[in-house]
C-alpha cells in the first residue's frame, strides 16, 4: 500500500490518533445518551474501526512488519504470503 516506510510510519501515527479519538467518543456517548443510543453508536463505531484496521492499517503492517505492534503474531504478518492450501480432494488421485 505505502512503499515508503517513513510515510507509512507517519500515516500509522495519524491513524492511531484517529483510532483513539473514535474510541474516546464511545465513553462520551455512553455517559450522555440512552443505552439504546449507545448500543447503536457502538455498533456503527465497531464497523468503522474494523474497516479502518482491515482496509488501511493491516495492509501497512503487512508491507512493513517492523511497524506492527510488538504483540502482533508472526502468523498474522506472514499468512497472506503463503500459497492457498489445496482442498484435500484435489490431492487424492483425482
Amino acid at each position: 500500500m505505502l512503499r515508503d516506510k517513513e510515510t507509512a510510519r507517519a500515516a500509522l501515527k495519524e491513524l492511531e490518533s484517529a483510532h483513539k479519538l473514535l474510541m474516546d467518543s464511545l465513553s462520551l456517548v455512553k455517559t450522555n445518551c440512552s443505552r439504546e443510543e449507545y448500543e447503536a453508536y457502538r455498533v456503527g463505531m465497531s464497523q468503522i474501526l474494523g474497516r479502518l484496521f482491515y482496509l488501511v492499517m493491516e495492509p501497512i503492517y503487512r508491507q512493513h512488519p517492523s511497524l506492527a505492534p510488538a504483540d502482533t503474531p508472526e502468523d498474522f504478518l506472514t499468512e497472506w504470503t503463503r500459497p492457498p492450501a489445496k482442498p484435500e480432494s484435489e490431492g487424492e488421485g483425482t
